[in-house]
């Protein structure tokens, strides 16, 4: 069963994203750049049109690179803490979507180990700053060390899935932490993903002309039902 996860910027698109068949969303705001920390009363709207899976939420405070000084630091954490408090009594369970990297490419340790703190037990992911990582089976040992719920990755390369580094991943991951799948991924592509790099989870857009595609989300979730089936 494939858990599908689509990235949406408001709470329309996790109303469409959830009416699609998809199993879970990331929300954020301005993909032009990569994602953003969304505003938190979109937030709080997705929450209670999300998927069963839940939601998401990219906690990013500005476009750019990953090294984080420690003032975002805090500003990520705090934002953290306000977010987990809209997340309680939701409807559906509230995760986070964080990455800090230093700047001879390596993981954060000290600020990943923070966050994973003010996460407390809620599902964090670390982002697609991942792919960045010069080696990225320490980086990955370092995750399940500080203990990381997914990491979003393409296998390494800056826009398209590499399903070989992929494969790798996931069989190092084992059971330990999952390895979310991304890296221009469409209903016409994910199936042959999928079934390369054996994932569990695929993230991606479904873009329309007017945001997230609805149409497009249920061709993305009948390609993979074809493939086992999605979580949903």
């Amino acid at each position: 069963m494939t858990v599908v996860e689509i990235c949406v910027e408001d709470a329309l698109g996790a109303r469409r994203a959830h009416d699609g068949g998809a199993d879970r969303i990331e929300i954020c705001r301005d993909l032009s750049c990569g994602g953003l920390t969304p505003a938190f009363d979109e937030v709080a709207a997705a929450l209670e049109v999300a998927p069963t899976g839940g939601v998401q939420v990219l906690v990013r405070p500005r476009p750019g690179d990953f090294v984080h000084t420690r003032e975002e630091v805090d500003r990520i954490a705090s934002d953290i803490v306000t977010l987990s408090a809209l997340g309680r009594g939701a409807p559906v369970r509230l995760g986070f979507v964080v990455g800090v990297l230093t700047r001879d490419g390596q993981i954060d340790v000290d600020a990943a180990a923070r966050l994973r703190d003010e996460a407390g037990g809620a599902p964090l992911t670390f982002h697609r700053g991942f792919d960045q990582v010069e080696d990225q089976d320490r980086g990955l040992d370092v995750l399940m060390e500080l203990g990381y719920d997914r990491v979003l990755t393409t296998g390494g390369d800056p826009a398209v899935a590499r399903p070989g580094a992929l494969a790798r991943l996931v069989a190092r991951a084992g059971e330990d932490i999952i390895i979310l799948v991304s890296g221009g991924l469409r209903a016409h592509n994910v199936a042959g993903v999928v079934a390369a790099s054996g994932a569990r989870e695929v993230h991606m857009r479904a873009p329309g002309s007017d945001g997230t595609d609805e149409a497009e989300v249920r061709r993305i979730t009948t390609a993979l039902r074809g493939t086992g089936g999605t979580g949903r």
